[in-house]
């Protein structure tokens, strides 16, 4: 049953044995790439873990564990149009966060990315621009922003995003909707699989009160899911290599129709009388 579930994403197998990846290579990733969640218990996960070890490589950005921490500020409408974009399965829709990599205290300088994150039917794309935490999070100033790229003080390739992330502000009256924060554990294909990239997500927490990185007051996170659980998301270019989708079927891995920014909502009773998307 799991084996065709994703049947549409594997190929033919290029080795029927572990190879030991030794060397980091390039990742090479398509605009748009698919992406897969599974929802495994803390037990399951460390033996997926485990059997992965002979087919990839820990994220460089980690450093030699591969281990970072993930915060991100999302944005939505007043009625939450992205929330019930994502549980009513509209094959294209859009979100805009503002993700900060790192457990630092952050402060107005911090680096911090403002993305869109897009779903076209079965692919996802990202785009972003990086800017200083306080530019980041005031969406409402980006404009001002534009003028530096006209002058040169920015990469033109940021002109793109920044009028796209505008756009999407003025014409959906966006505002901060919630906190999600969690520690990432990444890994990279090796020479066999460029684009490929494994994520395992656990202390999944969130909320929606202090809706500012910069927010030390009362800004506690909360569990928005048992702190026994672990995301595990799955990006390919194109398909899932035969080897992965064995390491799946294994491991009795299912596939899960999860987002943290609606599990966030839920948990905070922000959103009732409907599906809940954990259920």
């Amino acid at each position: 049953m799991i084996l065709m579930a994703i049947r549409a994403f594997t190929v033919s197998p290029q080795r029927a044995f572990p190879v030991k990846v030794l060397l980091p290579t390039m990742r090479i990733k398509d605009i748009h790439r698919y992406e897969l969640k599974y929802i495994l218990h803390r037990d399951q996960c460390q033996a997926v873990k485990e059997t992965l070890a002979d087919y990839v490589i820990p994220d460089s950005y980690g450093g030699e564990s591969g281990q970072y921490t993930v915060t991100s500020l999302y944005f939505d409408t007043a009625d939450y149009k992205a929330y019930w974009d994502k549980l009513d399965g509209h094959r294209f829709r859009r979100k805009v966060r503002v993700r900060v990599y790192g457990d630092q205290r952050v402060t107005p300088e911090t680096p911090a990315f403002v993305e869109i994150k897009q779903r076209l039917d079965k692919t996802v794309s990202k785009r972003r621009v990086l800017l200083p935490y306080a530019s980041a999070e005031a969406l409402h100033r980006l404009p001002d922003l534009l003028t530096e790229v006209s002058i040169g003080k920015r990469p033109p390739t940021d002109s793109a995003v920044l009028e796209e992330v505008i756009y999407l502000h003025n014409t959906l009256q966006l505002q901060p909707a919630c906190i999600v924060s969690y520690n990432r554990l990444a890994f990279n294909g090796g020479a066999y699989d460029p684009g490929l990239r494994i994520t395992f997500d656990t202390n999944l927490k969130g909320r929606v009160h202090d809706l500012s990185l910069l927010s030390e007051g009362h800004a506690k996170n909360y569990y928005f899911a048992p702190p026994e659980w672990c995301v595990m998301e799955i990006k390919v270019n194109r398909r899932v290599p035969y080897w992965l989708t064995e390491v799946i079927g294994k491991h009795q891995c299912s596939i899960r129709r999860i987002s943290k920014y609606c599990a966030t909502l839920e948990f905070n009773h922000v959103i009732l009388n409907r599906q809940h998307i954990l259920m």
